[in-house]
């Protein structure tokens, strides 16, 4: 987590609501807005549900939340209500953390042991200049108009990134990533073992390419590779394309790498 010495406070279930009951369990909503430095740095701790973050000019971070069942148990509605959204930090950092805790404790009684735990369903505003780290096992999670670096750890979650001006770090399992590029002017990194891996860069884009494939995995790219020197196995390609730059670094076992100009 990051140094909060400038953390504002905890803002807990205060500004959570209930909403409408939904099929199979309570939904519960949580909004929360607090002050993010525009080069400050805002973290999330989930683990399943979907992140959905925009770019906004305003020096301060919205969080929204919504608390869904996942599964039929009985016991769902109560889970719901066990979940927690915990907010902490404010200035130059903001974390966000999905707290599933008391579920896992089986709430007051003991109750909550079997079953699924709920969604986590995030839309995130935050500067477009500010950093972004997700902590993450299998959400589905979309980001739009970056300009300050994105990093992502991921087990079987789902990665789209769109209009993306700044750096990428990507590490995932098995879940599928796609990033397109506005510029493609800091370096890059992507690891992955079964994912598949879309990049799509300004036609006109230079880079040092460093991508390994392993023995089962895939390069396919529209970029010329002449300068890309390939190893005598095949396996890894490294070099300047397009004239060189920022450095894109790819690892994979069992996965693939497309590279499309557009």
């Amino acid at each position: 987590m990051p140094n909060l010495a400038r953390a504002g406070g905890l803002f807990l279930a205060g500004a959570l609501l209930t909403a409408a009951v939904a099929a199979g369990g309570e939904v519960k909503e949580f909004r929360k807005t607090l002050p993010l430095d525009r080069d400050g740095v805002l973290t999330v701790d989930t683990y399943k549900g979907s992140i959905t973050v925009l770019a906004t000019d305003a020096a301060e971070a919205s969080i929204e939340a919504r608390i869904e069942p996942d599964g039929d148990d009985a016991d769902q509605a109560k889970k719901v209500q066990a979940t927690e959204i915990t907010v902490r930090g404010g200035g130059g950092s903001v974390s966000v953390e999905t707290d599933y805790s008391r579920v896992r404790r089986g709430g007051f009684l003991g109750l909550f042991s079997e079953g699924t735990l709920p969604l986590v369903r995030y839309t995130i505003r935050m500067p477009s200049t500010a950093r972004l780290q997700i902590d993450d096992y299998k959400s589905s999670i979309r980001i739009a108009g970056r300009k300050a670096a994105v990093k992502i750890d991921t087990y079987k979650g789902t990665v789209d990134i769109a209009d993306q001006d700044g750096g990428v770090e990507i590490d995932t399992y098995k879940g599928d990533v796609s990033v397109a590029y506005a510029r493609f002017a800091k370096p890059a990194s992507f690891e992955t073992y079964k994912g598949e891996v879309r990049l799509r860069l300004p036609a006109a884009s230079g880079f040092e390419l460093d991508a390994d494939t392993g023995r089962r995995g895939d390069l396919e790219t529209d970029f010329e590779l002449a300068g890309a020197r390939a190893s005598d196995d095949g396996d890894r390609f490294q070099g300047a394309v397009g004239g060189g730059g920022p450095r894109l670094t790819f690892r994979t076992t069992k996965g693939s790498l497309s590279l499309k100009r557009g």
